[in-house]
């Protein structure tokens, strides 16, 4: 592309610009056809929910109105039969008017008569005063409940009383079986609350929200009741409509023409114990449907002629922003290719503002400090050390500095090297910070002063070791002769066993030598593929009896393909001591050793699990130093060895936490 093409660019011919308006006019048309007659489906379908919704309300709510008279009948049956109880326990000869007056005012009721077994009145009270007298149907149905003691109990309301006046006899056989209880009470609250949790009273409650133009009981037998007046309808066998939503179990909805308008009727079957099985017809008004449609249709109307214009508007300057397009697409690019590399690189790059807000963070950054979304987050926050704070650097005067810290991430020490260099004249940027994880190669130096140590002391273990070494042949050869050429005439076997001791801690002592000057030799592995599994399980089956002995189980999980470039000796050298190391660590407890092996890139990662009691972070450094040991009796040269072996093969030795609870030490070697 030219530079002239780049500032003007081509034209769009008339054509197509007027070919694209009467695509642009269909598309807009049709558009508007299918956006009006999906709303008005979309608005009559919801409609259609919110009445379904309403109407299996309405069938839950006369069912809970159901169950609450039923709750309320219980509690005051539970209420008065507490009372019969309480008057129960009075003395039957000490019953007499004054002390069940005293009863009446202390249980706030109206009246209370108890009658002896034969059915004559022992006592009576009235909250009023004086001694009242029982209705004649009263002592009645006492009587009555005498000879059908079955029946403990009947609770009536005054017949000859309704409304506010209203009142309950409780009539109850004591369980002595020795008198009768009546207990009366006002029954306006309960009459009341009866009434309003009715199904009538709920059903003309619900048929007064907005929108509902009735509810109506239907059965076979008829209306049981409507919310208004219906006139004439037809039977329910006279409707199929009707018939077909009496045999499902959901709400059924149809278009109804209900007293000269169309309404939008939901049907449900219901039944209860009150009423025969029958449907709930539910009418909703449609008017606010049909006002919202039309009022969409408009808007469809007028929204279509304005996209149409706008978009013939945006047409004609496009044409003029291609240019701009273009360069912004160059720039997005370029900007693109300028993250990328920040994000690709694996050194940390940020810049941070004099307020301490940092601008810039590539991903390397966020990964170091463990934070997402750095950018516009402070510097001291997310770098947190007071070495590095941004006003202490800002006020050195210097124009770079290199900071190096220590820090535990994700459970590992992470070593960092920080260079901060002041900019002048960046913006608003004030400091640029490159960050380097520095912790591979820290971790290399101590390996390296590890090797030299150790080289150092194997140099003068070797020597030490060979100065002892000729005095304790001659003492193992004095030791034999001693057992082989004399025997004492008295006290023998104390003879054999001082002579066998001294074999027997020469030869220990000669082992303790032999270790030592492995550890001074510098040992060139053959390096040919070793089977590690088949290494693995020979030196366990060696060591099982001993283990089986002490209560040590050892499970092994490796995989039989792995190969590792060494020597079998030298690797089963390696798990020897291993084993000793976790044994001496169990001091003579039942345990368990797990020893697993898996792939990890191109190398394994070996595992060398126990039970024990583990080993502190704070000594993992230290137990790797040639004679350095905690325990009673060691030498302190087992996993020195390990280290010395590892660090032949290439690999890295280091000390974890286990699952098992004690130590884990991981092996990372080389593959074949």
């Amino acid at each position: 592309m030219t530079k002239s093409e780049l500032t003007t660019g081509p034209s769009i011919p008339v054509r197509i610009i007027i070919s694209t308006v009467v695509v642009i006019a269909v598309a807009v048309a049709a558009l508007a056809y299918v956006s009006i007659r999906d709303s008005r489906g979309d608005s009559y379908q919801l409609l259609v929910d919110q009445g379904k919704a309403f109407t299996a309300a309405l069938a839950r709510a006369c069912d809970n109105a159901i169950v609450a008279g039923t709750f309320f009948d219980r509690l005051v049956e539970e209420r008065y039969a507490a009372l019969v109880t309480a008057l129960s326990d009075e003395p039957l000869e000490e019953l007499d008017d004054r002390r069940l007056l005293r009863f009446v005012r202390r249980y706030d009721v109206d009246a209370a008569f108890v009658y002896a077994n034969d059915s004559t009145l022992l006592a009576a009270a009235s909250e009023a005063g004086g001694r009242p007298l029982p209705p004649a149907w009263v002592t009645q149905e006492v009587e009555q409940l005498m000879a059908q003691p079955e029946v403990p109990f009947v609770l009536l309301i005054d017949q000859e009383q309704a409304g506010d006046d209203a009142v309950h006899y409780y009539i109850s056989l004591t369980n002595r079986l020795d008198r009768t209880i009546v207990i009366v009470e006002t029954a306006q609250y309960h009459s009341r609350a009866m009434e309003r949790t009715g199904i009538g009273y709920l059903v003309q409650g619900m048929a007064r929200e907005q929108g509902v133009e009735y509810i109506i009981y239907h059965t076979h037998e008829g209306i049981i009741f409507s919310s208004r007046s219906t006139g004439s309808l037809l039977a329910i066998e006279s409707d199929p409509f009707l018939i077909a939503a009496l045999e499902t179990d959901t709400v059924s909805s149809r278009v109804y023409e209900f007293q000269g308008k169309n309404v939008l009727e939901l049907v449900r079957p219901f039944a209860t114990e009150q009423y025969p099985i029958g449907l709930f017809r539910v009418g909703l008004s449609l008017d606010k449907y049909y006002s919202i449609s039309r009022g969409f249709d408009q808007r469809m109307v007028l929204l279509a002629v304005g996209s149409f214009a706008f978009l013939v508007l945006s047409l004609l300057y496009l044409n003029s922003r291609r240019r701009r397009r273009e360069l912004s697409a160059a720039y997005s690019e370029m900007k693109s290719l300028t993250d990328k590399l920040l994000d690709e690189m694996r050194t940390g790059v940020a810049a941070v503002t004099r307020e301490g807000d940092i601008t810039l963070a590539n991903a390397a950054f966020e990964d170091i400090f463990d934070t997402r979304e750095a950018v516009t987050r402070q510097w001291d926050g997310v770098v947190a050390d007071q070495k590095l704070a941004l006003a202490a650097f800002l006020s050195s005067g210097l124009s770079v500095d290199e900071t190096e810290i220590s820090r535990v991430r994700r459970g590992e020490q992470q070593d960092l090297l920080i260079i901060r260099s002041l900019l002048e004249g960046a913006g608003n940027a004030a400091m640029v910070a490159v960050v380097y994880d520095v912790t591979r190669l820290r971790d290399a130096e101590r390996q390296s002063m590890r090797r030299a140590r150790l080289s150092e002391l194997g140099n003068l273990a070797a020597g030490v070791a060979h100065e002892i070494r000729n005095p304790l042949n001659t003492i193992s050869i004095a030791a034999q002769r001693l057992a082989a050429e004399f025997t004492p005439t008295e006290s023998v076997e104390t003879y054999r066993d001082f002579t066998r001791t001294i074999r027997n801690e020469t030869t220990r002592l000669n082992d303790i030598i032999t270790r030592f000057l492995a550890l001074a030799r510098e040992h060139q592995p053959a390096r040919t593929p070793v089977d590690l599994a088949t290494a693995v399980q020979e030196t366990v089956r060696l060591l099982t009896p001993e283990a089986q002995n002490l209560g040590i189980a050892i499970n092994v999980s490796v995989d039989p393909t792995i190969a590792v470039p060494s020597e079998v000796d030298r690797l089963k050298q390696v798990f020897l001591n291993l084993y000793n190391n976790a044994k001496e660590a169990l001091a003579g407890r039942p345990g368990q050793i797990s020893i697993s092996a898996s792939r990890s890139g191109s190398r394994v990662r070996i595992v060398f699990a126990d039970s024990g009691p583990g080993i502190p972070k704070e000594r993992r450094e230290q137990v790797f130093a040639p004679y350095f040991t905690t325990k009673d009796g060691g030498t302190g040269l087992g996993l020195s060895t390990v280290h010395a072996i590892v660090a032949e093969l290439g690999g890295e030795v280091k000390i974890e936490s286990s699952e098992l609870g004690g130590a884990a030490i991981i092996l990372d070697l080389p593959l074949v």
